[in-house]
């Protein structure tokens, strides 16, 4: 009597699986759809076995279950079998290493041992060699039923050793899960091969098909359920992987300008089902195609389709992707809204090799390359300074703080009043031996991005308090220079000790220390960052409010912060040649002197920008037309010059 609960346990086991790929959305991508295919078999293979075992313990069988019973055989042969080869696409397709059987030679050859499995089924009825099925004896195995299992085992083997190939594929845990099902499930067909009675195959394939899920398919990890595409984290493992093996696609990278706003206006299920929506479009273009798209989403609105490139050489299949996509999503308007998306193509591995270039292109190339434009070739890219220097952001943010590469500019400021130079603002720069002077409009943002902006910041705060405590600031008719703090800086808790520590280790006058902190800051000011703020007033710190008119300017956080200092950003001054521009800012300037506040307006660059400044009675004024900021050394001589005789 053969002990059946095994393979009672295992259906539900499946069907499991099957619900949470379901309910997670885990149907969209080649690999996911793959993997339900291999549960979907394997269900299939165990209520085959078991259409097989009851029937055949029923001696001697009716005519009905000797026809479920010999029709059962035939299909869990088959099935089960096809599902090793199931398997092995699985995890070609879970790893981007399809490439390996795309030459039709090896494809033949793939399938050549299951044909082979099918022929001698298709001969069985005649010649009764693989198995036999009577009403009085039931089942029993014919002298091919070897050759059967020869071909389970060299899909089985085929398999196992791949999976020990692909170690550099997949990170350690899911490495093991993977090796760990193989050896399970091979120990499952030991154990029934010499014990029949024990129909553990399926149940052991079952925990082992769970495991996949939970251990590799993680639906939490590898999908965004929320808008039906694969999440970012995939997307990432899958560049890898591409990487490595060399295989050749096609990545159509699209930013969604206007996400953010679409958003806040429709709301969060809205946008997400309008992401959807658009995901939907996109896989109905690949029948046009004739190719695969994968599917992934970054968030707050970054689209990433992932196809094959065209063997045919005609017409290249991300070209006419590309062609087609932007259009397709700017053309999709719901509730009033559309995206406005940014497109750029990018050819693995002919315009780049590495995973991290790869990725960083997709976040950047909008920075790198400024033209009006809504459609960008990598191609047209790769080979700028900007890339390399973004691609290579970390190595050179690593070298200017082992190597002091953090160099600090001054640019000074005109005291208007008294027509000197009585402050200036420190502006740090990166001065790597490989790239050269390295703005911080480039740094800055990555620095924020990646995770350096602290220990950059304590740097830039080091270099100014050892500039103040080697020069005698009023003798240079200096009297402070300001210094600009990063959002991370300013939720510090230790931001108050750090700069105690620099004051005693250089003997700084708080008083020559002017503190920046830019207006979006404080959109989401934090209880630790107003601590912050006050205890280092309590310590003599003085604190100014960068690019006022930029963010969302409120003069109620401007009465209620403790400031010095209101330092109008450029763009104001932009606008001065208007009367509507000129207005705001002579409202703005005598609204913010009303309340006792001292005004830096930054930018003017030119003499009638400043004789506006002047006849509006600022206070100080920072821009080209006085000076660039400078290197330390031609700093303190530009001051020798200009305020010996004012």
């Amino acid at each position: 009597m053969k002990v059946i609960y095994f393979d009672i346990c295992a259906i539900p086991l499946f069907l499991m699986i099957l619900i949470i790929c379901h309910t997670r959305r885990m149907t969209k991508g080649k690999a996911n759809q793959m993997f339900v295919l291999v549960v979907t078999v394997s269900l299939i293979s165990a209520i085959a076995d078991l259409g097989m075992e009851i029937p055949n313990s029923m001696l001697p069988m009716s005519g009905t279950g000797y026809f479920i019973c010999t029709l059962s055989t035939y299909l869990y042969l088959a099935v089960r079998n096809g599902n090793n080869a199931i398997l092995l696409l699985f995890l070609l397709m879970l790893t981007r290493t399809t490439s390996l059987i795309r030459k039709k030679w090896i494809r033949f050859a793939f399938w050549l041992p299951y044909m082979v499995l099918l022929l001698l089924l298709a001969q069985n009825p005649f010649t009764h060699r693989v198995f036999t099925i009577t009403a009085e004896t039931g089942y029993a195995r014919g002298p091919l039923m070897m050759a059967i299992y020869a071909i389970a085992m060299v899909y089985g083997l085929t398999g196992l050793v791949y999976c020990i190939y692909c170690r550099r594929y997949l990170p350690a845990n899911k490495w093991a899960a993977l090796l760990t099902c193989y050896l399970l499930a091979h120990a499952a067909v030991v154990i029934q091969f010499f014990h029949p009675e024990l129909l553990v195959e399926m149940f052991c394939t079952a925990l082992g098909e769970m495991l996949i899920m939970l251990s590799i398919m993680r639906p939490e990890e590898r999908m965004d359920s929320a808008v039906g595409m694969l999440s970012w984290a995939s997307y990432r493992s899958d560049i890898r992987n591409i990487a490595l093996s060399g295989e050749h696609v096609r990545i159509v990278v699209i930013r969604l300008l206007n996400c953010l706003e679409i958003r806040n206006f429709v709301g969060d299920h809205n946008y997400n089902q309008y992401l959807s929506e658009v995901a939907d479009r996109i896989r109905a273009v690949r029948w046009t195609h004739r190719h695969r798209i994968e599917i992934y989403f970054e968030r707050p609105g970054t689209i990433y389709l992932i196809t094959d490139a065209d063997e045919s050489g005609s017409e290249d299949a991300g070209e006419r992707l590309l062609a087609e996509v932007g259009d397709l999503i700017r053309g999709h308007v719901k509730m009033g809204v559309c995206f406005e998306p940014r497109v750029c193509l990018i050819r693995c591995p002919e315009d780049l090799q590495k995973a991290e270039d790869v990725i960083s292109l997709g976040h950047i190339f909008l920075q790198i390359d400024e033209r009006k434009q809504t459609v960008f070739r990598a191609s047209d890219i790769v080979h700028s300074r900007t890339f390399a220097m973004e691609a290579h952001i970390e190595e050179i943010f690593d070298r200017a703080l082992k190597n002091h590469n953090i160099k600090m500019f001054y640019q000074p400021i005109l005291d208007v009043q008294s027509g000197r130079f009585r402050s200036a603002e420190a502006l740090a720069r990166i001065i790597d031996p490989e790239y050269g002077l390295i703005s911080p409009a480039v740094f800055i943002p990555a620095a924020e991005t990646e995770g350096y902006i602290i220990p950059i910041g304590d740097a830039v705060l080091d270099q100014v308090f050892r500039f103040v405590s080697e020069h005698d600031l009023d003798a240079l008719g200096l009297s402070y220079v300001e210094i600009n703090l990063s959002v991370a800086q300013c939720m510090e808790r230790s931001l108050p000790e750090k700069i105690s520590a620099l004051q005693k280790k250089y003997g700084v006058d708080p008083g020559k220390i002017n503190l920046e902190i830019t207006e979006t800051n404080f959109e989401h000011i934090s209880e630790i960052m107003f601590e912050n703020v006050n205890e280092l007033i309590r310590m003599g710190y003085s604190f100014a409010l960068d690019d006022y008119g930029t963010g969302y300017s409120s003069i109620q956080r401007v009465i209620h912060l403790p400031l010095k200092l209101i330092k109008i950003d450029k763009s104001m001054l932009e606008e001065v040649s208007t009367a509507n521009g000129r207005m705001i800012l002579d409202y703005t300037m005598r609204m913010m002197q009303s309340i006792g506040k001292l005004l830096v307006v930054e930018g003017a660059e030119t003499v009638d920008e400043v004789e506006i400044l002047r006849s509006m009675n600022c206070d100080y004024i920072q821009g080209f037309y006085f000076s660039r900021p400078l290197p330390e050394e031609e700093f303190i001589r530009f001051l020798e010059e200009q305020n010996k005789d004012r």
